[in-house]
């Protein structure tokens, strides 16, 4: 009997999840198929039913996390947009964060995906310019938003979390967090 459309999309998502893992931890040339399939406990067949190629999921792998990120959610009821934004921001430059509890592609791959194919590219392309259309969104909702101030923000913050990523000394580390912090509040009206 064949699968369900249902089954098959929570087979894809669970190939999806577990790449998003792997190629955050790893980047792309550290990790195979095999050892992506064997952390879903799922066949090298399952993965051909639904990727053609390695390169295919990765770029599937950056939409997946964008499209279940905090970021890409509804903002709580309860939150102004100025709040919101505020509550992203403090996770984003957090220690969490930079160890990597909700890694973010765009941080977590920013010197991995220079390598990749041009879908790849696209995909990561496409996921900032999400970033920087929902943070301005936000932040119109409250103050007037420049889009080259925005994507001086997101530059700094995604830059920030990336170079955390490469330092041992933890206080160093939060006094960069804390730094931009700072500075992306202060782009964002005083937040």
């Amino acid at each position: 009997m064949p699968y369900t459309k249902e089954h098959k999309q929570q087979t894809r998502d669970k190939i999806l999840r577990s790449a998003y893992d792997l190629f955050t931890a790893n980047g792309f040339d550290g990790v195979t198929v095999n050892q992506l399939m064997h952390s879903c406990k799922l066949t090298r067949g399952a993965f051909y039913a639904h990727f053609s190629s390695k390169a295919e999921l990765y770029s599937e792998a950056i939409k997946y996390w964008a499209s279940s990120s905090k970021l890409a959610g509804l903002k709580p009821d309860q939150l102004s947009g100025q709040q919101w934004l505020a509550k992203l921001l403090d996770g984003y430059l957090s220690i969490e964060h930079v160890n990597g509890t909700t890694p973010c592609p765009l941080a977590f791959l920013a010197t991995d995906i220079v390598t990749r194919d041009v879908t790849a590219r696209l995909a990561y392309a496409n996921v900032y310019q999400g970033m920087n259309q929902a943070i301005m969104s936000f932040c119109n909702s409250y103050t007037k938003c420049d889009s080259k101030q925005i994507l001086a923000l997101t530059a700094m913050i995604i830059g920030a979390v990336a170079i955390a990523r490469t330092m041992d000394d933890e206080q160093s580390i939060v006094s960069l967090l804390e730094a931009c912090r700072k500075e992306a509040g202060l782009k964002l009206g005083g937040i």
